[in-house]
This record gives C-alpha cells, sequence and structure tokens, in this order.
C-alpha cells in the first residue's frame, strides 16, 4: 500500500538494474565474494529451472552451472529451496529500502491520476527482476514459492499498519483487506507480465493507486487526496 504521491521522494530507480545482493544481509556485513557466490548460485538455479523445471534440478546440476563444487554449495545453502528462499527475501529486502512510509500528510497530498514514486518503485522493481517473478506468477517455474511471496507482502502490510500513527475504521476485517491487497498487487504483476505490448511503469503504477485508492483504503477509514 502506497498512500502518498509526494515528488520530493527519492527517484524509482532504474528499470534495467541488475540486482546485485547488497553488502548487508539483515544489517550484518557480507563478504562481497560470499555475495558473488550466493548470486551466481541463484543466477545458476534459474537458468537451470527455466530449461528443465524446478524439480528436475539437483544440486550437482546448480554447483556445475556456478563453477563451484557441491561443498561450497552446502556451505551457503542446505538446498535448492533455500536458495529461492533467500533469493526472495533478498528482493523484498531491497524493495523495503527504496520505499517510503506512509503518513497521513502524505495520504492528504496523494493524486491518484499521477504516478507515484512507490508504485513507480514496486513496478521497476518487478521489471528488475523479471525472471524471478515471471517463474513464480506467469511461467509457473516456482508457481510453489507463490505462497511464500503472498505471505512475505502480507507480513509487510500488517506491519505498516501497525506503525499508522492513527486510528483506523475498517468496515470489514483488516486481515480480510491486507489478503485482497496481496492478491491484487501479485494479480497485477501477473497481468502485466503475460502482455504483449506491456503497459509501461507509469500507467500500471496509476493502475494500482486507482484500485487502491477506490477500494482497499476506504475501507481501511484512509482517506486520500485533498
Amino acid at each position: 500500500m502506497e498512500p502518498t504521491n509526494d515528488t520530493s521522494l527519492p527517484d524509482a530507480g532504474n528499470p534495467t538494474d541488475t540486482g546485485i545482493p547488497s553488502a548487508k544481509t539483515d544489517g550484518i556485513a557480507i563478504d562481497p565474494r560470499v555475495a558473488r557466490t550466493r548470486r551466481s548460485i541463484w543466477q545458476a538455479l534459474l537458468d537451470l529451472t527455466r530449461a528443465e523445471g524446478f524439480h528436475a534440478v539437483s544440486v550437482a546440476q546448480i554447483a556445475r552451472r556456478a563453477g563451484i563444487n557441491r561443498s561450497t554449495f552446502y556451505a551457503h545453502f542446505p538446498d535448492k529451496h533455500a536458495v529461492v528462499r533467500a533469493e526472495l527475501a533478498r528482493l523484498l529486502r531491497e524493495l523495503r529500502a527504496r520505499q517510503e512510509q506512509p503518513t497521513p500528510e502524505s495520504m492528504a497530498r496523494f493524486d491518484p491520476q499521477k504516478p507515484h514514486p512507490n508504485a513507480l518503485r514496486w513496478f521497476t522493481h518487478v521489471a528488475a527482476h523479471e525472471a524471478f517473478y515471471s517463474a513464480v506468477l506467469v511461467s509457473g517455474e516456482l508457481a510453489q514459492f507463490e505462497g511464500e511471496v503472498a505471505a512475505l507482502f502480507t507480513s509487510w502490510a500488517e506491519a505498516r499498519l501497525r506503525e499508522w500513527p492513527g486510528d483506523l475504521k475498517p468496515e470489514i476485517p483488516v486481515q480480510a483487506l491486507i489478503a485482497a491487497s496481496t492478491a491484487m498487487n501479485l494479480g497485477l504483476v501477473r497481468w502485466w507480465l503475460a502482455q504483449d505490448p506491456r503497459p509501461s511503469l507509469g500507467e500500471m503504477a496509476l493502475i494500482q493507486q486507482k484500485l487502491q485508492s477506490q477500494g482497499i483504503w476506504p475501507l481501511l477509514g484512509l482517506r486520500a487526496g485533498r
């Protein structure tokens, strides 16, 4: 949920961002060599998954493709499922670090006709990591992780609402609204990635904002706009 489009916010980022892992994970600095190895493992798994399917890929194949031995793989991850989960967690940390926390003041300045930086950042983030989101939401190669993606977004939304500086007066249960918001955002990504040609980042930001500002936010008891 991104209820502000204050143009003084930082830029939305580069949609061609390669997504190199951060030098920190949960506040703990990571050796650049470790980050590079983990990144090569992830890329090897993703490439093999697209070629053969996730279930058919072995750790030995991943290690060979990444240019490492199996012992090095196991020094970083217990299995291939952990590789996907680590990448998902990293992607969402990266996204959260770029997003601004909404406030009542920023909500009052919201203009649904203008692409908001947070909404732009979301679709920029998806475009930068298209291979992952497509494998989860469109092609189905990593469809078994869709529930985990949804759970992490739900947890994030819950945390944001806990931090909201005021009383909410939802018309229906908050958990139902969060579930609807999560499903809507992931559904938009699924639809967008399947389009040819695709709507622009700005067009998608406006679609998301309209759905939120005319549906989810009013039902939460949040007022947007002047």
